[in-house]
């Protein structure tokens, strides 16, 4: 699967999306093809070993955190370059990559981080420090997103399994946001975007980077979710939650931000 790109109405703004780990830029679809209709110029770009026809590649088990941040900021350079008002959003992974640009710029730019992967839930963020050493030691093995469905697990343009080294590299680019949120972010606004029955990632652990970085004088507000079910996944179009969270999040991406906490309840089918 491939990157892509549309450009818009000049003026409108453009809006880099970020995929999470395993994903690819089809995971966005719905929300990209939403924005394009608005005029935005849109770039969703495929992260490094990512998307590729073998869902069974062990391609990621080559994945380094500081790569994905040098292609990241390369990206986010690249679209500033258009001189159009920019917001970088991310999911999962993503989010994580785009909370990492919240630190280190461009200036005035928006972050929009949906489901950041800050920590696994129900792990302290104390305990990130040991569990990257042993995660370190431990050999390199798969796993499988869904054990009974292994391979079978869609979509089909995800792939169905992650190495250890994936989960590492996560953490670390975790750790070096959550050392960053010490200081004020280089960016203009900041906005995270959590499923508030999230049982995959920590949501305390990114309520807590916000209000660390909330103490450092960012403008920033936390969207909590409450409707849903445990559903990580909240972007992708396949997904029921997702298809829930579509016009909610639609709306956060294409609000004004404003540096208050907001809980947007979702409705029924």
């Amino acid at each position: 699967m491939r990157s892509h790109a549309v450009r818009g109405t000049p003026g409108a703004g453009a809006v880099v999306l970020l995929h999470g780990l395993t994903a690819s830029p089809p995971a966005w679809s719905a929300i990209a093809g939403a924005l394009v209709a608005r005029g935005r110029t849109v770039v969703v770009p495929r992260l490094l070993l990512h998307g590729r026809a073998d869902r069974m590649t062990p391609a990621l088990r080559a994945i380094e955190a500081q790569t994905l941040i040098d292609d990241v900021t390369a990206i986010v350079q690249a679209t500033a370059e258009l001189g159009e008002p920019l917001t970088i959003a991310g999911h999962s992974l993503g989010a994580t990559l785009a909370l990492d640009v919240a630190a280190h710029g461009p200036g005035g730019v928006r972050i929009v981080a949906v489901a950041p992967f800050l920590g696994l839930a129900g792990v302290p963020r104390e305990f990130h420090p040991l569990l990257l050493r042993l995660l370190a030691l431990a050999p390199d093995v798969f796993l499988w997103w869904n054990p009974v469905l292994r391979e079978r697990l869609e979509p089909a343009h995800g792939y169905p399994r992650y190495p250890l080294a994936a989960l590492r590299a996560g953490l670390s680019i975790a750790e070096r946001v959550r050392a960053d949120a010490r200081r004020r972010p280089a960016v203009r606004a900041i906005d995270i975007v959590i499923n508030a029955a999230e049982t995959s990632v920590n949501n305390r652990t990114a309520q807590h980077l916000a209000d660390a970085w909330r103490r450092a004088g960012a403008s920033i507000a936390v969207h909590r979710l409450r409707g849903l079910s445990w559903s990580h996944d909240i972007i992708e179009p396949q997904r029921p939650e997702a298809q829930r969270a579509f016009a909610t999040l639609v709306d956060i991406l294409e609000s004004d931000h404003a540096p208050a906490d907001r809980e947007h309840h979702i409705g029924g089918p």
